[in-house]
């Protein structure tokens, strides 16, 4: 038998408090007297006292304290593991993707770890337990083991670190140390938060479904600035509609803006700030009294950053892709007409936007391209044709860019490269390399559209330049996540505060020293625009897979209704027993 939850013994004080008020009860009876001054005598011998004697004879209190333990261990929640049995093996998978900080009572999270703790303390001493934790990568937490201290040591080591859980690895993976245990048990700690399984495991297997199908929850999806502005995307992946206010603060944590928003779920609604204030960086946070989900509820952005290039915009004059352009705050800005760009210029910046030409030589640098002519020497295209209907691809690039109110009226296929819009046609925008460096290409021109109308416009513009510049990238050093690592490198709160090896590193500004260089970093949560409501069935090739509460036999309800008996014996006994 396991205890889910096994603090809720603590209940069990009242106990004590029953029998020693029980020992100290006054006990009357009707007694008719000639005067009134005899009541006085009557309290005298009546006065109550600690005696032992009134514990033996009754049956109500025996009674009474029955009823108090049974529910003090349902209250423990007791599971009885009718399964279990010395040499028992199991591999138990955690989720630990962003679904799993949903708050019911506790995080779904915590829920997971505090019922592996209970199976770990409650093993048979031969049983066999492995442990994996499953984000996008699966990771082995301890290998097969009987000692207890051992996997609870690894156990402490989980947290949520990925926007998505991969469920396919962390399966092939049990699967695989399962293969070396004759009779291994998998064991899923999950709210069901993905896609169908690619297959079930061949042996045992158990899905734990934590959580609810209701969920209410607003999230920070991104916070871009462009140095006089802040584009902010909230987004509601609950499945309520919720109400929220959205805050803007700056390092020193004054509130520099505040706005009020309504979405209902799978709703997205991008907010705007200007006159942003002097600040290394800036946060954007949901606050809301019911939301569920707290991790994803903040998103820093840095506001200043030093000069990263040159950029040059070759183009008969687009004004608002010019004006896009200069808002940029690690770039400086020039432009040209197409006639007269020449092949030197090549050499003279960093990077290139072509709008509506292409030169007889791409020049060697990270080049964006709208609008190319057909044919032309460095990629195929077809011939401009209306644009019924299309689709944005999944590509980084596209992240946090809404194209649900774009409209684009004519456009030219491309051919070749990772797609980032598709049409009837082929590919209507695309991400390739040329020369090893990056070549962004959008079959269509901007007039052609709403595209510069819409909030999608500056947040697609800083994608691609930020991929062009290497900015606002997390440092490979430092994730969301991770602990303090030993070594020569130092980990500092953005108040210089040294933090401790093995801290871990939640959302928040740090500052990375390595020898005499120092970097600040803004560690941002995993999020998720797929709903994290719990889905309780599994979908496979296989077949369906329905989540289980519990695994074994729930104690809950018999403990509760054998108190609400015993309750009614009480009743009778006092009332009816003489």
């Amino acid at each position: 038998m396991e205890l889910l939850t096994p603090l809720a013994l603590l209940t069990g004080l009242v106990i004590p408090a029953i029998i020693i008020l029980y020992m100290l009860k006054k006990r009357t009876r009707p007694q008719t007297v000639s005067s009134i001054m005899l009541w006085q005598r009557l309290e005298r011998v009546n006065r109550p006292a600690l005696r032992l004697s009134k514990l033996l004879r009754s049956l109500l209190l025996a009674l009474q304290l029955l009823t108090a333990l049974l529910l003090v261990l349902a209250l423990a929640r007791p599971v009885l593991n009718i399964f279990a049995g010395s040499g028992e093996t199991s591999i138990v998978i955690i989720d630990t993707s962003i679904s799993m900080g949903v708050k019911d009572g506790d995080t779904r999270l915590e829920q997971a770890v505090e019922r592996v703790r209970s199976r770990i303390r409650g093993k048979a001493p031969g049983d066999k337990v492995a442990l994996i934790a499953m984000g996008e990568e699966a990771v082995v937490l301890s290998g097969f083991s009987t000692d207890s201290a051992a996997l609870l040591a690894a156990l402490a080591q989980v947290g949520i670190t990925s926007a998505r859980a991969n469920p396919n690895a962390a399966l092939a993976l049990a699967a695989n140390m399962a293969a070396a245990e004759d009779g291994a048990t998998i064991i899923l700690y999950s709210a069901g938060c993905f896609g169908p399984l690619a297959r079930l495991p061949e042996g045992g297997f158990d899905f734990i479904a934590l959580g609810s199908g209701e969920v209410e929850n607003l999230l920070i999806e991104d916070a871009v600035s462009d140095g006089d502005r802040l584009y902010v995307t909230v987004f509601n992946n609950g499945t309520v509609a919720a109400a929220a206010s959205i805050e803007i603060r700056d390092a020193q944590g004054q509130l520099t803006g505040r706005r009020e928003v309504k979405l209902d779920p799978q709703q997205r609604q991008v907010l705007v700030w200007r006159n942003l204030p002097q600040s290394p960086w800036i946060s954007a946070a949901v606050v809301s009294a019911g939301d569920q989900l707290e991790l994803d509820n903040i998103h820093y952005s840095l506001l200043d950053q030093d000069a990263a290039g040159k950029l040059l915009l070759v183009s008969e004059g687009n004004l608002f892709l010019e004006r896009a352009l200069v808002l940029y705050p690690d770039i400086s800005v020039s432009r040209v007409a197409p006639a007269s760009y020449k092949a030197a210029m090549a050499g003279m910046y960093d990077y290139f936007v072509f709008d509506g030409f292409l030169p007889s030589e791409l020049p060697a640098a990270p080049t964006l391209v709208f609008d190319p002519p057909h044919p032309n020497p460095h990629f195929g295209t077809g011939a401009a044709v209306k644009i019924q209907a299309y689709r944005p691809l999944s590509h980084p690039l596209l992240a946090h860019a809404d194209f649900s109110d774009v409209s684009i009226g004519f456009g030219k296929a491309i051919v070749g490269g990772s797609g980032l819009l598709e049409f009837e046609g082929g590919l209507l925008a695309t991400a390739m390399e040329r020369q090893g460096l990056p070549l962004v290409v959008f079959g269509f021109a901007l007039q052609a559209g709403d595209l510069p109308l819409r909030p999608a416009f500056p947040i697609l513009l800083r994608n691609v330049l930020d991929s062009f510049t290497g900015s606002r990238q997390p440092s490979t050093l430092l994730r969301y996540g991770d602990l303090v690592p030993a070594g020569e490198m130092a980990v500092l709160s953005f108040g210089g505060d040294p933090l401790p090896q093995g801290h871990r590193l939640g959302a928040g500004a740090y500052i990375l020293v390595t020898g005499e260089t120092q970097e600040l970093i803004l560690l941002n949560p995993p999020v998720t625009t797929d709903s994290v409501a719990t889905r309780d069935i599994l979908e496979s090739p296989g077949g369906q897979v329905k989540g289980k509460g519990e695994r074994g036999m729930p104690l809950l309800w018999p403990l509760i209704l054998s108190a609400l008996l015993l309750v009614g014996i009480e009743w009778w006994v006092d009332n009816y027993g003489g």
